[in-house]
């Protein structure tokens, strides 16, 4: 009997001391944008490999892909944090629309209400831009 009890609280006691050890990992986020499926691919590991994505800075034109490859509850916005939305484009800056159509898909439905309610990716210039205070749809990071 004491042996068992012994087990057990041994069991305990390492559950208890190996969740006290974990450190979460946090991926910080400030990007200049740039190809919409590669940054897809980008989140997607992120999504595989951290806890939380942590938007802190710019987030400009497909960084804003996170907003849905990653899901929504892993990632917070710091103060200094903001999205810039607009249309992807060609190297001529008309629009590119494949390329936007995949944007507006990566995204979770509540950023797609967004984007659609402030048509932000109906034109390439100028940006529609999301500071921290005005966000709802992400948390704000406790810092």
């Amino acid at each position: 009997m004491y042996r068992m009890l012994a087990v057990v609280s041994i069991t305990i006691f390492t559950l208890v001391m190996a969740g006290s050890a974990y450190a979460e990992k946090i991926y910080y986020l400030h990007d200049p944008g740039g190809n919409t499926a590669a940054h897809i691919y980008k989140y997607s590991q992120v999504n595989a490999e951290y806890d939380r994505v942590v938007i802190d800075g710019r987030c400009k034109s497909s960084c804003t892909t996170v907003l849905g490859t990653v899901p929504l509850n892993k990632i917070c916005i710091t103060p200094s944090g903001y999205f810039m939305f607009h249309a992807a484009h060609h190297g001529d800056r008309s629009i590119n629309p494949g390329e936007t159509q995949l944007m507006m898909s990566a995204y979770a439905p509540e950023v797609r209400d967004w984007v659609m309610r402030h048509h932000a990716l109906e034109q390439v210039d100028p940006y529609t831009y999301l500071y921290a205070r005005n966000v709802t749809f992400i948390r704000h990071c406790n810092r």
